[in-house]
């Protein structure tokens, strides 16, 4: 007989490897790490990955126990936090003071959020806030920018970090999807298979110019003084210090900081993309925060108006409007806005911080909930107290012609308050098309795609023939059927939802000589009711009656 007690323990998330799940989360960047050992089963993990030990792409031993340039997958805010130093960002240089970081305070946001698991790749320590006021601000920005990617000028201390976009402007080497070897930074997310979504918290930061000097608050009249007697002190209890924020902004564009940052995206886009190449992460969503503009910028107002920001001509790389589909207008771009003030960003510039965490911890929660083609609109965010700036919605309302965009939510996904709490307003992409501006659309092309690469996986050494061509097109109609009966597909009927085909009609003699197998598949996805208008009546009696509903 056991010995009688009750032993809590935490269950382990739902399985992550699951074709069906789009909520795991890759999150790179930079951060410090603690000063512990790496614990064996994470040390285990990286060997059995390739990581670590002896293996042709193996990382040497300094940068294992550095969590340098490897994916280390956490399950919990507790176990990102044991593992690195996420609140230790100095202020300055030789400064005592400690601040959070943007990758840890988007890692927080995601778990508090809903997310259950998450991979980490660490790429470096990050630079103290404040920068020294002796260098110019144009050697500031290059310090900064060389953290993305560098070729010849490398940062100080390049032999501890390594580039977050490798290849970034064709500055430094790009990796290459079929050698590991080659994958720094952001490559990773060719290796995490699980991994639907895509982060990268310092881009908004490192394109920044240095923070600005905030203005100062005038002071309040003065008040008569009134003394009274002291309370008894107790002893062996001290008041809490009170930490002061820096009295500096938060990152704030210029045009040249939009340029820089909707190039990188643009290049994250392209990575994921892989244009012509065996390997591709076309199942991911990167995620992303819209920079708020400096109050100084040429163009007065755009803070509280995104879509005039996204509009602006000459305001994105090669001097595009950031939302069209040669800049960053793609179905796999979500961008968060305004950002967030949290518990944890009290003491950060401005007391904000970056809302994509909180974002891709609310679509991981909702995709576990619902399921990842469901919309994560109005999904609560209790973790955010205020927005900054808080959107009238008479600019929420607001529009762009030509069917751009039918409200600011049909491109952003809005953070605000719905209901008298802090929810998420729209789960929207970047998409140019209004069939793939719903997140959930975006996402179940993800799952599809994922189902369709593991199923291939699965016979890759299978015989092509028609045996193969069968169970192919079985499998695939029994996973889009299970799709159908969740509602993820629209139709009345499977006929209508979704068609699939793998036999000599898909291929070309050549093909079935090459071995290669090609399957046509068709799917109708189940579109989120974007607006309901009921029209009431006041009838006899008082009672309001419903007179049409469209």
């Amino acid at each position: 007989m056991p010995f009688p007690e009750l032993v809590l323990s935490d269950a382990p998330p739902p399985g992550a490897d699951l074709p069906s799940r789009a909520d795991v989360a890759l999150f790179v960047g930079l951060v410090p790490r603690r000063d512990a050992p790496v614990p064996a089963n994470v040390r285990r993990a990286l060997e059995e990955a390739g990581w670590a030990g002896q293996g042709p792409f193996a990382r040497s031993d300094e940068a294992v126990e550095a969590l340098l340039d490897v994916p280390v997958a956490v399950t919990s805010w507790d176990a990102f936090d044991a593992l690195f130093g996420w609140d230790t960002r100095l202020l300055a240089k030789g400064s005592k003071r400690r601040l959070a970081c943007p990758l840890g305070l988007a890692v927080r946001s995601f778990f508090v959020e809903g997310g259950a698991k998450a991979w980490i790749v660490r790429t470096g320590d990050p630079l103290p806030l404040l920068p020294d006021p002796a260098v110019a601000e144009a050697d500031v920005r290059a310090e900064k920018r060389r953290l993305v990617s560098w070729k010849t000028i490398a940062p100080p201390d390049a032999a501890n970090r390594v580039a977050l976009v490798p290849g970034l402007d064709g500055i430094g080497t790009p990796a290459s999807t079929g050698d590991p070897a080659t994958w720094h930074g952001a490559a990773h997310i060719w290796g995490v298979d699980d991994a639907a979504m895509l982060l990268l918290p310092d881009l908004a930061e490192l394109f920044a110019p240095p923070p600005a000097p905030l203005a100062s608050l005038p002071e309040p009249p003065p008040v008569p003084e009134a003394f009274k007697p002291c309370a008894v002190p107790v002893e062996g209890l001290a008041p809490e210090p009170r930490v002061a924020r820096p009295n500096v902004t938060a990152p704030r564009y210029d045009r040249a900081a939009y340029g820089g940052w909707s190039g990188a995206i643009k290049a994250l886009l392209d990575l994921l993309n892989a244009s012509r190449r065996a390997g591709h992460r076309r199942d991911v969503m990167l995620v992303a925060s819209l920079p708020l503009p400096r109050n100084d910028l040429d163009l007065p107002g755009l803070e509280g108006s995104p879509l005039r920001l996204l509009d602006e001509p000459e305001l994105g790389v090669g001097k595009l409007r950031l939302r069209e589909l040669d800049c960053i207008g793609s179905a796999r771009l979500q961008l968060a806005y305004p950002w967030v003030a949290t518990a944890a960003s009290a003491v950060q510039p401005e007391g904000i911080e970056a809302p994509e965490g909180a974002l891709a911890g609310a679509v991981a929660r909702s995709a576990l909930t619902f399921g990842a083609f469901a919309s994560a609109a109005s999904t609560p965010l209790p973790s955010i107290v205020s927005t900054v700036p808080e959107l009238p919605g008479a600019e929420i309302r607001a529009s762009l012609p030509g069917g751009v965009a039918d409200w600011t939510g049909d491109r952003l996904c809005l953070i605000g308050r719905k209901l008298g709490a802090m929810a998420l307003i729209s789960d929207a992409t970047m998409s140019e098309s209004r069939d793939w501006r719903a997140g959930g659309v975006s996402r179940l092309m993800g799952i599809i795609l994922r189902a369709t690469r593991w199923l291939g996986q699965d016979r890759l050494y299978e015989p092509s023939g028609p045996r193969l061509w069968a169970e192919l097109q079985l499998d695939l109609e029994s996973f889009l059927d299970r799709l159908w009966q969740l509602g993820a597909l629209s139709g009345a009927t499977a006929a209508r939802a979704y068609t699939v085909r793998c036999d000599e009609t898909t291929m070309r003699q050549a093909d079935i000589d090459a071995g290669r197998t090609i399957v046509s598949l068709a799917f109708t996805a189940a579109q989120p009711i974007q607006r309901i208008e009921v029209t009431l009546s006041l009838a006899d009696a008082g009672v309001l009656q419903m007179a049409e509903a469209a």
